[in-house]
């Protein structure tokens, strides 16, 4: 929303002091003491404290293990999934997933672009012991993952390096593109393909195949990928198998909102 004229009369501080301490406290590793709160807010300790209290009173924070130290509580967690059954491709994606998952035997999943982050909205975990370490809620950073690769598609070369110019990029593995012309070439690599094969290019020991998702107007805006430890995969199928069936999944959902383009 652009600001209005009126900012000053519409806005209302008290509610954006609450609400910055659910993401200041959503970045946190660990629960953190109110006067760390009060430091990263800039408040003094008394407002600060009214904020903790009338946050932990309504179930949005929780009281941490050491005495005075808060985390997030569980209503924090029913808004986030809230926010995520509202989203329509939620709803188109799941029995495509659903099927997708049953038929590869590995965990699938449906993620967007928010802002430079890749946000998972649906995740089927594998009914066999390859599962997944990525649920539903889960964001990673989007230059860094195969997934990201998919969704930053959608992106012109202009706005890519202008992601980068804004992000710092440390490696989280030799694959990881580190500047504007690596990570350009991951992405162009994925548009040529319409897919990308990732084994071990986030973490050891996991891979995944990923195809965009694409809505009536041809423009990529999801991201369906298989994905699990090395020992869930035949590797010998990859391109035979897990990239046809992903790819399949991704039209389908693709066609549900109105793509109408090749296969």
């Amino acid at each position: 929303m652009t600001e209005s004229s009126n900012h000053k009369i519409y806005f209302v501080p008290g509610l954006h002091r609450g609400l910055r301490v659910l993401e200041i406290l959503g970045a946190a590793d660990e629960p953190m003491s109110l006067s760390d709160i009060g430091r990263a807010m800039e408040l003094s300790r008394s407002s600060t404290f009214r904020l903790i209290y009338t946050l932990n009173q309504m179930g949005f924070l929780k009281d941490g293990e050491q005495k005075n130290t808060y985390s997030l509580g569980a209503r924090v967690l029913n808004l986030g999934f809230a926010y995520l059954n509202q989203q329509p491709i939620t709803n188109i994606a799941r029995p495509f997933l659903s099927d997708l998952r049953d038929t590869t035997g590995v965990s699938a999943h449906l993620s967007v672009l928010e802002g430079f982050d890749v946000l998972y909205l649906g995740s089927h975990q594998a009914r066999t012991g390859f599962v997944s370490n990525m649920v539903t809620g889960t964001r990673t950073q989007a230059y860094a993952s195969a997934i990201g690769w998919c969704l930053l598609g959608a992106m012109s070369d202009d706005e890519l390096r202008a992601m980068c110019n804004d992000i710092e990029m440390p490696p989280f593995t030799d694959k990881t593109p580190t500047n504007f012309e690596s990570l350009r070439a991951r992405v162009q690599a994925v548009r040529d393909t319409g897919h990308i094969f990732s084994q071990g290019f986030r973490e050891p020991g996991g891979s995944s195949v990923a195809v965009p998702v694409r809505d009536n107007t041809g423009q990529v805006v999801a991201c369906v990928n298989v994905s699990g430890p090395d020992s869930g995969f035949d590797f010998d199928r990859i391109d035979s198998f897990y990239v046809p069936e992903t790819k399949a999944a991704a039209l389908r959902i693709s066609r549900e909102l109105g793509y109408a383009g090749p296969e």
